[in-house]
């Protein structure tokens, strides 16, 4: 495999392994395709999206220094122009700054998003817009979609009532000025209900922060994109025909089953 320059061969083969790992517990289905494309050392569209989602930079760095991947070419997500604004996109999502700054710093002609924001703690993430274009890049908060997360108590959306998390710091003495110094920061789950005080098991501000993207799946957090959204139809006998009749349409979660909301057809087009 060629190397970046710049890039231990250690670190990529690391980090390849850590992501194919967490693929493996989050998406089992997707990461057969991961590791296919892996061996075959192709680093497409779909590999550099768990890269950017993940927060593994040497593997864009890789495949970008080495021109394996053509960040101009139109992006798989049709609500992106093309590649680098979809990475972009997902990185802004997933709070990955450094990734981020160095994707919009890259010269290429077609990129066009806006500065990266720093979204910490901040759930009412806002449309950016592309410039000369009618696109929008949904980062979570859309006109139609708002997320919904219920208290398993008090049954209200946390989203609206609000939820509580706590933060660890930690210090450590610093000789060099004499006082302490403030080394890291770290949420710590679990979440809390702000309508009722009930710690909610199982949910972590990570998976919160997903649910606001529209792309994604209300139960198992998935990116619809990514692992496809299946139609099942109802069919009812028709008596005079003697023939079975689609009667109604739904839509669900490729990876889950999970029923797909209104909303999220629309955003679809479905």
């Amino acid at each position: 495999m060629k190397l970046d320059n710049n890039l231990p061969v250690n670190t990529l083969e690391d980090d390849i392994d850590k992501l194919s790992k967490k693929l493996y517990i989050d998406s089992p289905d997707l990461w057969i395709d991961f590791k296919d494309k892996i061996n075959s050392h192709i680093f497409d569209e779909m590999v550099l999206f768990f890269a950017c989602k993940y927060n593994f930079i040497s593997i864009i760095k890789h495949a970008i220094g080495n021109k394996i991947v053509n960040l101009d070419l139109p992006s798989k997500n049709i609500s992106y122009p093309n590649v680098i604004d979809h990475l972009i996109s997902v990185a802004m999502q997933n709070n990955n700054l450094d990734i981020c700054n160095y994707l919009k710093n890259l010269p290429i002609k077609n990129n066009n998003l806006l500065d990266c924001i720093n979204i910490k703690n901040n759930f009412k993430k806002e449309n950016i817009y592309i410039e000369g274009t009618k696109e929008k890049v949904h980062t979570g908060k859309t006109k139609n979609h708002v997320p919904n997360f219920e208290c398993s108590k008090c049954h209200s959306n946390i989203f609206e009532s609000g939820f509580s998390v706590c933060e660890t710091v930690e210090y450590k003495y610093s000789d060099k000025i004499k006082s302490t110094i403030e080394t890291s920061r770290k949420i710590l789950n679990p979440v809390t209900c702000c309508n009722c005080n009930t710690v909610l098991k199982e949910v972590t501000v990570e998976k919160l922060n997903n649910l606001c993207i529209v792309q994604n799946c209300g139960k198992c957090s998935t990116d619809l994109t990514t692992c496809g959204i299946v139609d099942k139809a109802k069919m009812v006998f028709n008596s005079e025909t003697n023939k079975f009749t689609p009667s109604s349409t739904s839509y669900h979660c490729a990876n889950c089953d999970n029923l797909i909301t209104e909303n999220q057809q629309n955003y679809f087009g479905l």
